[in-house]
């Protein structure tokens, strides 16, 4: 089963979107076929049972009544034996009860014969018959049989159900197929172990009644039922009627009485059906509806009468001589009366009718006439020529001679015969093909639209004789509809003009250009999943008169449609018509866009140009732009030109933020001119090894640069990211060696951060100008920067997501968890540094400081809630501690502890100090009152 097969019927089974009528409609669908389940188990296992079991050659119901049913080749069925004799003794014991027969056959045993006395129209007669053994064949040509046309029975009732569910017309005929599984199911059990008689009655008396139902509404609901909707509980409450004194009387006498009158309400009503679809056929208005009869009639046709008068004949008297109908066979005979209601009820477009029912009639016909001849003429031929002619040989001749006659008179034959059926059955008058094949070809020459609009509707309409056509033209530049349509006039019958309005986003258009595919007013009205547009699109196809839309397509996209009415002969569109209007659909669709092409290119060749100049001005200002514009933003441009792609999406990168610190501080020192031009050579040094790690540097703010590192490895864009800011560092300090001694050396921050961030454009529109900015934004972007403020001179500060990608590839040193500015929670930060540093960059970092620290060895007490901790503070500054000796699990960062510190005196220093961060050396800790460093 595909995945969309799978996804349908997971939506079927889904009750979140069911109202409680649908809801009680699915839970009593699947409570019956549980229910058909489970007596198809007990219906198995009571057959199985009779493997292997002493056989008398025949089988009899409840009553002892010997059943046509089983195998032709029985030992009974050999004798003649049938019904409706009645079995009354064997070995010279009576039989009231299977109980008592299989009494008897087990004490005689298996290969010895029995002596059986029958009664049949009130006169005995004795057989002798072997007892043999119930074989696995013999379960297989019986019961496999009907279980085999039980289970397709139940499968057209669910298919057709679960195509349309929740109708009256599905549940009805679901019904129908479950009473008739149910009586075919239990047939076998019905002549054999008699254990399966209510279920059995059940279904013989019910069937009718959903049969007779069915009638009243199919192939159309009659005016009557219309009127009078309580009408269709008639045939069920008869039903129930009948099922009391059937099951209750069984077998009795009163049985007997009553028995006739059951099966023949059975037949009546398995037979209304089609006598409905005759009357919709000769008296219904609806050409739908005359469609569906004529499935109805057909399959009633093929599968009724061998059954009916198998039935009906010993009922009033009459006898078969000695041609023999066991019931078992016949089952997959009346199959294709269901089947041919289930493919009417779930097919609105029975465009393929006509031709199914005239194939077969055909082949019926053919093979009748093919039969007749093999034995006239081995009757006459073989007696009157070939025996005369070649003796003894006749025999090995005649075959030759009928296989010759077959190939030069059978395809003669046939085309005669299949003619005669099309004029005595549908009436063929036209050839459609030849007239729209010249004008198809006509069309290929014609480049102005509205003479292809003409000439296709007026072809269409005069020659399929309907009373309306119309086409419906797509402008999509102009996003409008053009629409052509012309029917009869109200009084002299020709041509006029129809005036209608078809907007562009018309819900009809949008059915045809989901669905690619004709669509007919009967599929609104009958399809479910049609449902939410079978009103709009519905008032779509009266405002055009038309029973049916093909869409024209070209190279898969719609263009327009093909708008056909009712045929004036009041017959439906066969698959030829279908055939023919898709293949002028088609050419005309070709047509259509050729002349739309030809006004495009006309308009096209005065702009070309203008274009080119356009296009020349583009390349110049591209050229000009790139040098201001991130290369991600060029590659989006050049994968989409037309219609870039700028919109935010979350992306996973990693963001290198590099600034110079102590930037402000040069800027005074030295000359605009210096600055400008130190800081240009420190960062195109920089820019070679960003480029060079696949970076693109996304923005630059006088010392900074923020750098957005891709690619499909995670891990990869990290390591590239690590590699360029240690890169960073080893050429700053380069650079700083080559200027020692002109200028101060400079110290640079690198940070960087990986995870998911949003890329693309952020929009800055005013009433004056708009302004964009292509960048990354999120937590990954601003951890990324504060971690650059953490950066001491020739080091790199990573992210913990960061370090996780790049594994044991660089040496790192935990600085454990850091508070950032504006970074709720504190950030596992960590180390790298470049492979050689100079002093200037430890002596940049020592100028961060806001006050030194120096090493001392102060004992501390922390309190954390009402419990004190001791340690010991190994360096502090003026307004700050290094702690060690205090699991470092025990304080959070950011927060504020009670500490007091004996620095020197007697008495402790008590304040309060707020934990800055977390490492291996210790807790770094704020205080708000200053140390007494001196």
């Amino acid at each position: 089963m595909s995945a969309n097969s799978v996804l349908g019927v997971t939506g079927w089974l889904s009750i979140e979107s069911l109202d409680r009528t649908r809801l009680f409609s699915r839970v009593a669908f699947i409570t019956i076929i549980f229910v058909f389940l489970v007596l198809l188990v007990f219906t198995v296992a009571n057959a199985l049972r009779w493997l292997d079991k002493p056989f008398p050659g025949f089988l009899v119901n409840a009553r002892m009544v010997v059943a046509d049913y089983g195998q032709y080749n029985w030992p009974g069925e050999q004798a003649g034996l049938g019904f409706p004799a009645k079995l009354i003794s064997a070995n010279g014991t009576r039989i009231a009860k299977d109980a008592d027969l299989e009494q008897v056959l087990e004490d005689a045993g298996i290969g010895t014969d029995a002596t059986y006395v029958f009664e049949l129209n009130g006169k005995p007669f004795q057989l002798t018959l072997p007892i043999t053994r119930f074989t696995t064949e013999d379960l297989l040509f019986t019961f496999g049989v009907e279980f085999l046309a039980a289970l397709l029975y139940v499968g057209l009732g669910v298919v057709v159900f679960v195509m349309k569910p929740d109708t009256e017309l599905s549940w009805v005929f679901f019904l129908a197929c479950f009473w008739l599984a149910i009586y075919v199911l239990t047939g076998f059990d019905t002549v054999s172990t008699h254990k399966s008689l209510l279920p059995y009655h059940l279904a013989a008396t019910f069937l009718p009644g959903s049969f007779a139902h069915m009638s009243l509404v199919f192939p159309y609901r009659w005016e009557f039922t219309k009127r009078h909707p309580a009408v269709v509980a008639v045939p069920h409450i008869a039903s129930a009627a009948i099922f009391v004194p059937f099951h209750a009387y069984y077998p009795g006498p009163v049985f007997l009485a009553f028995y006739p009158f059951v099966y023949l309400y059975f037949f009546l009503s398995a037979i209304s059906p089609a006598a409905s679809g005759i009357v919709a056929y000769f008296r219904g208005t609806s050409i739908i509806a005359k469609q569906r009869a004529k499935v109805i009639l057909f399959g009633a046709a093929v599968a009724f009468p061998l059954p009916a008068l198998m039935y009906v004949v010993p009922l009033i008297g009459g006898s078969w001589g000695n041609l023999k109908f066991n019931a078992n066979f016949l089952v997959l005979a009346i199959l294709v009366y269901p089947a041919c209601i289930a493919y009417a009820i779930s097919k609105h477009n029975l465009f393929d009718v006509d031709v199914y029912i005239k194939r077969a009639v055909g082949y019926v016909i053919m093979t009748g006439l093919v039969g007749l001849g093999y034995f006239s003429f081995q009757a006459i031929a073989s007696t009157v020529i070939f025996r005369p002619l070649f003796g003894e040989y006749a025999q090995n001749v005649y075959p030759l001679a009928f296989a010759l006659l077959i190939v030069f008179f059978f395809n003669p034959i046939n085309r005669r015969v299949q003619d005669n059926v099309d004029r005595l059955f549908f009436r063929r008058k036209f050839n459609y093909k030849e007239t729209i094949s010249s004008v198809s070809k006509a069309l290929t020459s014609v480049l102005d639209l509205d003479d292809i609009i003409m000439q296709i509707v007026k072809t269409l309409r005069r020659e399929m004789f309907v009373d309306t056509a119309g086409l419906v033209i797509l402008e999509t530049q102009k996003k409008s509809c053009q629409a052509f349509f012309v029917s009869d006039g109200q009084d002299d019958g020709k041509d006029h003009l129809k005036d209608v309005s078809v907007s562009y986003d018309d819900p009809l258009i949008d059915l045809l250009s989901r669905e690619k595919n004709l669509v007919t007013k009967y599929d609104l009205e009958e399809d479910p999943r049609y449902l939410d547009v079978k009103e709009t699109c519905g008032e779509r196809f009266s405002a055009m008169g038309a029973s049916l839309a093909i869409p024209l397509l070209y190279k898969g996209e719609v263009m327009g449609l093909l708008a056909m009415g009712d045929k004036k002969s009041g017959h439906f569109y066969s698959r030829e018509d279908i055939d023919l209007l898709q293949t002028m659909a088609d050419e005309g669709a070709v047509a259509i866009t050729n002349a739309i092409t030809h006004e495009e290119v006309v308009r096209y060749a005065e702009e070309l140009a203008a274009s080119l100049n356009r296009i020349q001005i583009l390349e110049s200002i591209k050229s000009n732009l790139s040098k201001f514009v991130p290369k991600t933003v060029q590659d989006l441009i050049e994968q989409a030109p037309e219609a870039p792609s700028f919109d935010k999406h979350e992306a996973n990168l990693s963001v290198l933020f590099a600034d110079i610190s102590g930037y402000t501080r040069i800027s005074a020192q030295l000359a605009f001119s210096e600055v400008n031009r130190l800081v240009e050579g420190y960062f195109s040094a920089f820019l070679d090894e960003i480029l060079g790690q696949g970076g693109d540097v996304n923005e630059t703010a006088g010392d900074g640069l923020m750098v957005l590192f891709q690619h499909q490895d995670p891990h990869r864009h990290a390591r590239a990211a690590v590699l360029a800011g240690l890169g960073i560092q080893r050429r700053a300090q380069e650079i700083n060696a080559q200027l020692q001694g002109r200028y101060e050396p400079i110290a640079i921050r690198v940070g960087i951060n990986s995870g998911l961030a949003s890329v693309g454009v952020t929009k800055i529109e005013g009433v004056s100008g708009t302004r964009w900015t292509y960048t990354a934004s999120g937590t990954t972007t601003n951890v990324a920067a504060r971690l650059s403020a953490l950066a001491e001179g020739g080091v790199v500060i990573i992210g913990e997501e960061t370090r996780r990608r790049i594994g044991d590839d660089f040496k790192v040193e935990d600085l454990g968890p850091q508070l950032l500015k504006n970074v709720p929670e504190p950030i596992l930060a960590y180390r790298l540094t470049a492979e050689a540093r100079e002093p200037a960059g430890v002596l940049a970092s020592a100028e961060r400081r806001r006050h030194p620290r120096r090493p001392v060895s102060w004992p501390v007490r922390v309190w954390i809630g009402e419990h004190a901790f001791d340690g010991r503070a190994v360096d502090a500054s003026m307004h700050g501690i290094c702690l060690s000796g205090v699991a470092r699990d025990m304080l959070k960062v950011g927060r504020s502890y009670r500490v007091e510190i004996l620095i020197g005196g007697e008495d402790p220093l008590s304040c309060t100090a707020k934990v800055r961060n977390l490492s291996d050396r210790g807790a770094g800790m704020e205080t708000k009152k200053p140390l007494p460093l001196n």
